[in-house]
């Protein structure tokens, strides 16, 4: 028996030493350096890929499977160079394969560079469209397995990898529709060793730039580091302590930083952020992310941030910071949102937003295919004038636009300042409500706002307010995807009291009342010169109840009427009680190529009934209009009393002039047409003084002829 033992293991041992010697004479005899060509042309017929070996190929057989490979490059046909590689060594222990286990040596990779490319077109070189065709065409038909397969006796493949090192690698995108490139340089990854079920490190460090229209626009730094946990049987793997910091290079250096903990699961095709942590500069934001599903991108998830203030921020990012009145504001800010989302859309309804006391809530959603944005926000009040630059500057500046801008244009800028070439890719929708809102210390209350841009058409929906005890409603468009851009705008007051605001604006009112207008306008071009030109529309404007200041009209009148009866001629009383006050003035308005006119003006003055037509010349800043007043019985104020036989006339009023002139200088009573109707009034007075001497004197003439009685009488009746 023991010799019967002894004759096998020898058998064995022969076998083994054939089998090592036949190993020997293979590796020694082969060389797959001859067989180039061979593998060259079987990548191009199956797989539709130009693959070139420059270097050398070694191999080693057993008890390791070894390859070496060098200066490869790797294209798809007709395609720019997709990628190439200096050098890449594997080796797998083919006796552990036999045992369900795939245990490799270190796997290097070095100078590989990676070249992803878009052209005009958007053809991509990546991807090769009859690549699959050609596999399918090639491969040989087979029909499909019905029955059941038993894979209760399959164990999963056990994994053992003694390391992984990419160094020296390079990845290039470049898009030739949007002129960017976005190169990886120095990229390395290091592993420890990779083991079924065991936790291994993993390092990332490369140096990323970014150009644009071959003008460079960001470089950074990149680092990171994690451990994983691979999972096969399960497939389930695990990131845990990603800690990631980026440095940007710019004017100053700028560092992010990044924390998370991850989990995927490809088996229930679920990717689960359990938490993650970024800050940059004084600005921190945490939150998670849960992928339902990876097909389809379905997730939820959270993101808050610390409360921060603005221009730290910017100011450490070498930003230019927000120049505003208030020290203090922008100083308390954060956000917090709950998301949904998927490969389409990602989109929030529990958005909350504190910008120092004012606190906003709303939705917002973005659309990944079509780029579409769209906001809703609600919030309680805001004082804007904290948030405007300071006084000084800004009315320094303002000043120094209008001068030059009336010295070439009569007031009116021919710069433009609607920015078409931005408006006209704008896509998104956008609502604000706010309960109160301070502007320039004007109170305005219940503010709701609607705009929505796409396609170079801007449509605000509505723009509703409440000030000053009256209502605004506001809507309109503007319409940029032709040239001239068009402008509309409807616009409906009711009820504003006029004086109350331009007393907050200005310190003073020249006319007060409650306002009530309705007005539909159109215009065309850029710039303000253009907009005025072309200002075509309707409007109907009524006041009530108000004082027009500078002005006091029936005491002037009253005055000047006087004046001519004391001097024997006409001259024009200063007004001294400089205003006038109203029960109602309005009329229908219509405009034309920036030429206001209007034929219908009425309104109830103090002591007197007003009456007007004329034009206003937006482009010239001239005022024509002529008025008709009326002296009624009484006078408000009874500041000046005047012959009864000049109550119901009515008397012309021209306002004349530039904008720039004075009111009580712009409107005063129309000298020439009043001399005329004194003139009449005069010359028929004096025929009636005439009439009734010739009248007495035929009548004396009769009675002594024919006597005293009444056919004398009814014979001059007839005469006269």
């Amino acid at each position: 028996m023991g010799k019967i033992i002894k004759i096998v293991i020898g058998i064995l041992a022969a076998v083994i030493l054939l089998g090592v010697i036949a190993v020997g004479v293979l590796t020694a005899l082969f060389d797959p350096n001859d067989y180039k060509p061979e593998i060259e042309t079987l990548a191009k017929e199956k797989a539709n890929i130009d693959l070139s070996v420059g270097g050398d190929i070694d191999w080693s057989f057993y008890p390791w499977l070894g390859l070496s490979i060098a200066d490869v490059d790797v294209r798809f046909v007709d395609q720019p160079e997709l990628a190439n590689l200096s050098k890449a060594q594997l080796a797998v222990n083919i006796p552990a394969l036999f045992s369900g286990k795939v245990q490799m040596d270190s796997i290097l990779i070095e100078g590989l560079s990676l070249n992803l490319t878009k052209d005009k077109d958007g053809k991509v070189n990546w991807q090769q469209p009859t690549a699959d065709s050609v596999a399918i065409t090639d491969a040989e038909p087979t029909s499909p397995n019905t029955e059941p397969q038993d894979t209760s006796g399959n164990q999963p493949l056990s994994l053992d990898i003694q390391s992984i090192s990419i160094k020296d690698g390079t990845v290039t995108y470049i898009d030739q529709q949007t002129q960017q490139r976005v190169t990886l340089n120095n990229l390395a990854i290091n592993s420890g060793q990779i083991s079924d079920g065991n936790v291994f490190p993993l390092d990332i460090a490369a140096d990323l730039t970014q150009q644009q229209n071959n003008k460079q626009t960001l470089a950074a730094k990149i680092s990171a580091t994690a451990n994983i946990t691979l999972d096969l049987e399960n497939q389930q793997y695990t990131v845990q302590d990603f800690n990631s910091d980026v440095t940007l290079e710019a004017e100053k250096l700028i560092k992010l930083h990044l924390e998370t903990d991850l989990v995927a699961n490809l088996a229930q095709n679920r990717v689960v952020v359990e938490s993650w942590i970024a800050q940059l500069s004084n600005l921190k934001a945490s939150g998670h992310v849960t992928i339902e599903d990876l097909n389809t991108l379905k997730m939820t998830g959270s993101i808050k941030t610390d409360t921060f203030a603005l221009n730290s921020v910017l100011e450490e990012l070498g930003l230019p910071i927000i120049d505003v009145t208030d020290n203090g504001a922008f100083n308390k800010m954060n956000f917090v949102s709950q998301f949904t989302g998927d490969a389409k859309t990602i989109q929030t309804d529990s958005l909350a937003i504190t910008v120092d006391d004012t606190k906003l809530n709303g939705s917002a959603s973005y659309s990944l295919e079509t780029g579409r944005a769209d906001l809703a926000l609600s919030g309680n009040s805001i004082i804007v004038d904290r948030y405007l630059p300071p006084s000084n500057k800004s009315a320094g500046e303002a000043k120094s636009i209008t001068d030059s801008s009336e010295a070439k244009n009569h007031g009116y800028s021919k710069e433009a300042v609607i920015p078409v070439d931005a408006l006209k890719p704008l896509n998104f929708g956008a609502s604000l409500k706010m309960q109160s809102i301070t502007y320039n210390k004007m109170p305005i209350g219940n503010v709701d706002v609607s705009i929505d841009a796409r396609n170079g058409l801007i449509k605000l929906n509505r723009a509703n307010l409440t000030m000053y005890r009256g209502s605004i409603a506001t809507s309109g468009s503007l319409d940029v995807r032709k040239s001239p851009a068009r402008l509309t705008v409807n616009k409906k007051i009711n009820g504003l009291q006029l004086g109350e605001m331009l007393t907050a604006l200005n310190g003073s009112a020249p006319i007060t009342g409650a306002l009530s207008t309705t007005a539909a306008v159109t215009a065309n071009g850029v710039s303000v010169y253009d907009i005025v030109n072309s200002l075509n529309g309707t409007a109907n404007v009524g006041l009530q109840n108000g004082v027009i200041q500078g002005i006091d009209m029936a005491q002037q009148l009253c005055q000047t009427m006087n004046n001519l009866s004391a001097l024997g001629q006409l001259s024009t009383a200063e007004s001294v009680d400089s205003s006038t006050p109203f029960a109602k003035m309005g009329g229908n308005f219509t405009i034309k190529n920036g030429v206001v006119s209007n034929n219908d003006l009425s309104a109830s003055l103090d002591a007197m009934s007003l009456s007007g037509k004329g034009d206003v010349n937006l482009p010239q800043r001239t005022l024509n209009y002529g008025l008709g007043l009326m002296i009624k019985e009484n006078l408000f104020k009874q500041s000046c009393s005047v012959n009864n036989k000049l109550e119901g006339v009515e008397w012309p009023v021209l306002c004349k002039g530039g904008f720039d002139e004075a009111p009580a200088k712009l409107c005063k009573p129309d000298t020439n047409a009043i001399k005329d109707m004194l003139k009449a009034a005069l010359t028929d007075k004096v025929k009636n003084q005439v009439k009734d001497e010739v009248k007495s004197k035929v009548e004396d003439k009769l009675k002594e002829k024919l006597g005293d009685g009444d056919s004398v009488k009814g014979l001059i009746k007839g005469l006269f």
